[in-house]
């Protein structure tokens, strides 16, 4: 009887991909993978964590910058290859099962005509993003504004603005929204 044969167990799609997340960080493989694999690990436990300034200090662990006070629901996903490029502003919330991605690529086959491209995300302070939206790289939404359920946001958003939709578009202009009245000590 002959040898086992081990035969590789990470795909070419897999081994091109994470070569070139690597090399984008100008970092070895072994390092990347390393920190790849804690990011990972804190964005499951996040996912799930029922105290939700936890949540939003695992993603802060990652790299995400989240400001004070910043919600963040269960199951949210900030780009797994490069959450700091994401900024969410003080006292905003982002509901649940809401995926910020700051990368795109084409596949294998059509990487020449779409290639990986990676710009910031910005969320403004006092934001609601509402469950299930997706907010897509190089968005910018302005301060006191709200997403509306399940919206798709493919371009900027202006402050002080209600956007819902696929894609999100301003349907309404919010008057009297501002500053932060509170009456508790935010420290």
């Amino acid at each position: 009887m002959g040898g086992i044969t081990i035969t590789a167990v990470i795909s070419n799609r897999d081994k091109v991909t994470f070569g070139e997340v690597a090399d984008h960080y100008h970092s070895n493989k072994l390092i990347f993978g390393l920190k790849y694999f804690k990011n990972w690990v804190l964005e499951r436990v996040a996912a799930w964590f029922p105290i939700p300034s936890w949540r939003a200090k695992f993603h802060k662990m990652r790299g995400v910058n989240l400001g004070k006070n910043v919600y963040v629901g269960y199951d949210v996903v900030f780009d797994r290859l490069h959450p700091e490029m994401i900024t969410v502003g003080d006292y905003s919330e982002i509901g649940d099962r809401c995926i910020l991605s700051a990368h795109s690529r084409g596949s294998l086959t059509t990487r020449q005509a779409y290639p990986r491209t990676i710009e910031p995300i910005k969320i403004g302070c006092g934001v609601s993003v509402n469950p299930g939206c997706i907010i897509t790289q190089g968005v910018e939404i302005g301060d006191n504004s709200i997403i509306g359920i399940g919206s798709v946001v493919t371009r900027d958003i202006s402050p002080n603005s209600l956007a819902l939709g696929y894609p999100a578009r301003v349907i309404k202009k919010l008057d009297g929204v501002g500053e932060l009245q509170t009456s508790f000590d935010d420290s």
